[in-house]
């Protein structure tokens, strides 16, 4: 022991006694020319480069940030980290102290960090400024894959994880500009607590989650790099709550627009050059805040004539040259009454998808008491399930009432005096009258399960009973066309009566229902997948919607319509991809002609065979699209569309 201490204390000494008499730049030399002969490497990442910020820093700071507090326990790690946090973030940020060391690994290969800090002062010894970097050492034979892989793979992570952590920013509009002074967007709703039907959440999630990685996409079809939504139904149906948990999903600040606080075309230009990247644009209650409504109902204009903003002017805003001015965004209508809006404003391209969020269901009852009460399960659910599937209750009422006590007996017994005062209010109210629930489901979505639809599929009003033609034919007690009679007995034996829980028990009309059926399957079964388009398709499945609604047992029909939609655009998606493949064979063909000159430089020539080489790889990816597409495409031409839907 005491030979060890007498060893320390001696070389103590010794690098004392170098370090005081031998000069510093003596020191430096011979550091460097001892380092000649080591095989590591090291990089210098400071501050600052050229003047400016170094990029490289920054994101290096975030990226060792997230790795040092899991590193810590590790053998050799950092015993001083460094923590913080400000208002811009959601979560805490820890760093290394100064003089500290850690080691990343990457593919393998151990990367050792060391951040520096020195305090700069003038002759009297006064802090003027602070020099910071890192050291980033490795052997000399990974110098390649350090700069091609490992640096950018750290601005990438870098990029990720501040995106991740940065506050939600809530912008509103002030005196025609965006307010300076952004609000953090605190709001707790997430897809988690948000009461949708299942189905429908995973479907907008896997919707925003294509389009936060389809950068890549956007840019190879050549389209600016934004999505449009439309959200409708009836009040409190939660279109608001829907928006925050997109914007918490996304981490995108939302910029609320209020189309009545913009006086002109020009300010609104304004105010959309100015929304940043990765953000969501809302504008709510679109049909009411101003007269855009659809042209056909007359001057767009007369009731409102204040209102300078245009038609025009928002159609070229949000779809126009002026919406390639930055990309990642998200533009959001709501309304409670998409007929009264414009047709144009509603086309692909600005409103993507349409989302009709309607009147509360079993499922999303059973999702809201799961919050409010944390309960699964109650001997009252069965009697509110059954109650409100007759009647239109807004999800918000019913949150009102769950949220009136904490003992989930109490809120139960108050929302069953809720459901019954409103069934009794509408059995009151003569059909088609005032306020009737037909009324309600008209301005609102079509019927009470919540869906998507992509902006092509036009309007659908509710379904016309239709009247049996000539020459009709029996089916077990149901009255039908007699060119129908064989589908509907096909269909009979396949899926049983589907009528049989439509509330009304007339015979006449569960015959029309059951007619409306057969009448598309029939349409379907004598097409081939080429003579259909789809907006005849969607149509059709606006119909089996419909027909669901009123409780018929249809799914199976809506499901085959649906893969049918998506045979048509991946025949879409082959005809756009042979016609790719045509032009790149084509530039080929002309470079080869190229290369036939005895004109071109050699180093030309093999810059012009490099790249026939690249295209040909082009066209052997397209080929194996093209393929797999027509694979999935076979079972439609090789067999009737309606194949295995009936038992005949």
């Amino acid at each position: 022991m005491a030979s060890t201490l007498s060893i320390l204390a001696t070389f103590t000494i010794i690098r004392s006694t170098f370090n005081d008499f031998i000069p510093k730049e003596v020191r430096g030399y011979l550091w460097s020319f001892i380092r000649r002969f080591s095989s590591e490497f090291t990089l210098v990442i400071e501050e600052s480069h050229d003047g400016s910020s170094n990029h490289i820093f920054q994101a290096t700071m975030e990226y060792l940030g997230s790795h040092v507090l899991s590193a810590s326990a590790a053998e050799g790690s950092p015993k001083r980290l460094t923590v913080g946090k400000s208002e811009k973030v959601r979560k805490f940020t820890f760093g290394l102290d100064r003089h500290s060391e850690i080691v990343d690994i990457f593919h393998g290969v151990p990367l050792k960090w060391k951040y520096n800090a020195n305090v700069n002062t003038n002759t009297n010894n006064q802090h003027t400024s602070e020099s910071r970097w890192y050291e980033l050492s490795f052997q000399k034979n990974h110098v390649e894959m350090v700069k091609s892989k490992y640096i950018p793979h750290i601005i990438n992570t870098a990029k990720k994880l501040k995106d991740r952590n940065r506050m939600v920013k809530f912008h509103t509009v002030r005196r025609e500009r965006w307010n300076s002074s952004a609000v953090n967007l605190d709001h707790p709703m997430t897809f988690d607590t948000l009461a949708l039907d299942g189905d429908l959440k995973k479907t907008i999630m896997e919707d925003l989650d294509s389009f936060i990685n389809g950068k890549e996409y956007y840019k190879k079809i050549g389209k600016v790099w934004k999505r449009g939504y439309l959200l409708y139904g009836p009040p409190g149906t939660g279109k608001s709550s829907l928006i925050a948990a997109m914007a918490n999903h996304l981490n995108f600040d939302i910029y609320n627009l209020n189309l009545s606080a913009v006086n002109s075309d020009s300010s609104l230009e304004y105010l959309l050059l100015h929304v940043s990247n990765r953000s969501i644009l809302v504008i709510e209650d679109i049909d009411c805040t101003v007269k855009l409504q659809n042209r056909d109902a007359g001057d767009p204009t007369a009731s409102y004539p204040h209102v300078q903003v245009t038609l025009s002017g928002l159609l070229n805003a949000i779809d126009g040259l002026l919406s390639c001015c930055g990309d990642k965004r998200i533009i959001v209508f709501t309304t409670n009454y998409k007929d009264k809006i414009d047709p144009a404003l509603l086309r692909a391209g600005r409103m993507d998808k349409h989302i009709c969020l309607s009147y509360s269901t079993a499922s999303t009852f059973k999702q809201l008491a799961a919050n409010y009460l944390g309960i699964s399960n109650h001997n009252l659910f069965s009697r509110i399930e059954k109650i409100i599937e007759e009647i239109n209750v807004s999800p918000a009422e019913v949150a009102g009432e769950l949220m009136k006590s904490q003992d989930p007996n109490t809120c139960l017994e108050g929302l069953i005096e809720l459901l019954e005062s409103k069934a009794s209010e509408a059995t009151s109210k003569p059909e088609g009258g005032e306020g009737s629930n037909n009324t309600k489901q008209e301005n609102g979505c079509k019927s009470k399960r919540s869906n998507t639809t992509t902006s092509d599929s036009p309007n659908h009003n509710a379904i016309t009973f239709l009247t049996v033609g000539p020459d009709p034919m029996t089916v077990r007690e149901y009255t039908v066309k007699a060119e129908l009679a064989p589908i509907l007995k096909a269909v009979l034996l396949k899926h049983g009566d589907i009528v049989t829980d439509f509330s009304l028990n007339s015979t006449q009309c569960r015959s029309s229902l059951l007619e409306i059926a057969c009448g598309i399957i029939q349409k379907v079964q004598a097409a081939k997948l080429e003579d259909l388009t789809e907006p005849e398709l969607r149509s059709m499945l606006a119909s089996v919607s419909d027909l669901e609604s009123l409780k018929l047992r249809v799914s199976w029909l809506r499901k085959r319509l649906d893969q049918i939609i998506e045979a048509l655009q991946l025949v879409k998606q082959c005809s756009a991809l042979e016609e790719d493949k045509r032009k790149v064979v084509q530039e080929i063909e002309e470079m080869q002609k190229e290369l036939g000159s005895c004109r071109m430089e050699t180093l030309e020539k093999e810059k012009k065979t490099l790249r026939i080489q690249e295209m040909e790889a082009v066209i052997g990816t397209i080929s194996e699209s093209i393929s797999s597409n027509e694979a999935r495409l076979s079972c439609f031409y090789e067999r009737s569309l309606v194949d295995g839907l009936l038992c005949l």
